[in-house]
């Protein structure tokens, strides 16, 4: 008994010499894990990763926040604490000690035993350079050291980088609610109310334009539990079903989300392919030397569609101004009867409500032919030949290039120089069947009688009627003098000047 009792004080001091060398205080109230020795932690401080190894082989990364003041080496596991007091007036549960000073721990808590009063500002940093020299780890990490663990467990910490990580370094989700002080959203504890949090998959917007370039993890924003935005880096995306927006209409995208705590959700969310746009007049342009009085087609070569490609020019209305009043359009089209410059504008509302007015400028020039005669009137004797082309000066284009009289120039009407008389003769010309380049003249033609011939025998004739008078019908006061005899006058043919 005495050696029993012995031995029993001598463990004891053994006990309480370890708990001095550990700097741990012995009433300290300690819970220990079951005793197991298969598991080695190794802690990259280049990487800010623990890995834990299961004989030898790694089995779990953890992200976690020491410091460049954690100590490097070997140690061994001597204690665990549920919660213990940190520097600063701080708490953190789920401790285990790696050596004096240095311990794994969850992030601190403001009020011991109170898991709702977590600092996020520092569960935020988690995966940096962040505590005092322990090894901050998440609440679900911590525990599992602390659970698994045991008394004796090997530790090694060493600066290296992710290379020496066999298994990649978890990914982290902050907390982006905006609190102060919150549960570890990792804490397995039933109560935390980050266990009833699910992710949250929100469409940014349904309707996606014609054509537009998109993706389909762009038009939604996904966020965890803990209200950070989820992406590929920090949580799983899975999407199906694909948005064709060359075709218009609807298309259903289904996602699947899980985030760095394991929380999953699945939504899907219809999207539709609409034209918002303005539609495209194509084909209406300014022009330049539009012939005066030609009639123009003002819809040739226009054409009105939206976007999305529906053909629309039977809705397009076309209006004209010259000089700032309104000409007449009919059918759509119009005569420019005048030279200058004229506003064509062409108007078109879409089914999306959305119009588009486009305004070009004619510019109209006279290009009637150019024609002019030798005199405006004219005088012919009885039997003259008569050759109205003879009368045209000249006949040009507007561009001043002669034409020839005979084969651009009509004439209309007719003179009979047999018969005297006053005649009219009307030039058309027109060039190429052109309507708008037709001008005309007219010539006035005079006919004059011509003057009676009197022949010899006549003239015996009448002298002896006149000298020998009958003297039944006859007086010498009746006889007729040289004088009395009729004179018809020269008749002349004088052109009158233009």
């Amino acid at each position: 008994m005495k050696a029993i009792l012995k031995k029993g004080i001598a463990w004891g001091m053994i006990v309480a010499m370890a708990f001095s060398i550990a700097g741990i205080n012995p009433k300290t109230k300690t819970i220990q894990a079951k005793e197991s020795t298969e598991y080695t932690i190794k802690v990259n401080l280049g990487t800010n990763c623990t890995t834990i190894y299961k004989k030898g082989k790694a089995v779990k990364a953890m992200i976690c926040s020491p410091s460049a003041e954690t100590p490097t080496g070997t140690f061994y596991v001597p204690v665990k604490y549920r919660w213990h007091e940190m520097i600063g007036n701080c708490y953190a549960q789920y401790c285990t000690r790696i050596t004096t000073g240095v311990l794994f721990h969850s992030v601190w808590y403001y009020k011991n035993g109170d898991k709702s009063t977590m600092s996020v500002s520092a569960y935020n940093v988690m995966g940096q350079k962040a505590s005092h020299g322990c090894v901050r780890l998440l609440c679900k990490d911590a525990k599992w050291i602390y659970d698994h663990c045991a008394v004796g467990t090997k530790i090694v910490i060493f600066w290296g980088n992710k290379k020496d990580d066999p298994l990649k370094r978890p990914s982290f989700t902050p907390i982006r609610t905006g609190a102060f002080t919150s549960w570890d959203p990792t804490d397995p504890d039933p109560k935390n109310p980050y266990r009833k949090s699910l992710p949250t998959i929100t469409a940014k917007t349904k309707k996606i334009e014609y054509k537009a370039k998109v993706k389909v993890l762009d038009l939604v924003s996904i966020k965890g539990s803990t209200g950070d935005n989820i992406t590929k880096s920090n949580g799983t995306i899975k999407t199906s079903g694909k948005i064709n927006t060359k075709k218009l209409g609807k298309y259903t995208v289904q996602y699947k989300v899980k985030d760095s705590l394991g929380k999953k959700k699945t939504k899907k969310i219809t999207f539709k392919v609409v034209d918002t746009k303005k539609p495209i007049i194509n084909g209406a342009v300014s022009k330049k030397n539009v012939p005066m009085g030609s009639t123009v087609n003002l819809m040739s070569g226009v054409k009105a569609k939206m976007i999305s490609g529906k053909n629309i020019t039977s809705k397009v209305k076309v209006s004209v101004k010259y000089k700032k009043k309104k000409v007449k359009v009919k059918n759509k089209t119009v005569t420019f009867t005048q030279a200058g410059k004229y506003k064509i504008t062409y108007t078109v509302k879409a089914a999306n409500k959305q119009t588009r007015t486009k305004t070009v400028t004619y510019k109209v020039t006279d290009q009637r032919l150019k024609m002019a005669l030798t005199t405006a009137s004219v005088t012919l004797k009885q039997n003259d030949k008569f050759d109205p082309y003879q009368y045209i000066r000249t006949l040009t284009t507007y561009k001043g290039v002669n034409l020839d009289k005979k084969t651009y120039v009509k004439c209309i009407g007719k003179v009979d120089t047999t018969k005297p008389g006053t005649y009219t003769i009307q030039y058309v010309a027109q060039y190429k069947n052109l309507k708008y380049t037709a001008v005309t003249a007219k010539l006035k033609v005079i006919v004059q009688k011509a003057p009676t011939v009197t022949t010899q025998e006549e003239t015996t004739t009448l002298q002896n009627q006149t000298t020998a008078p009958s003297p039944e019908t006859t007086t010498p006061s009746e006889t007729v003098t040289p004088e009395e005899t009729e004179s018809v006058p020269e008749s002349t043919n004088r052109p009158v000047n233009e």
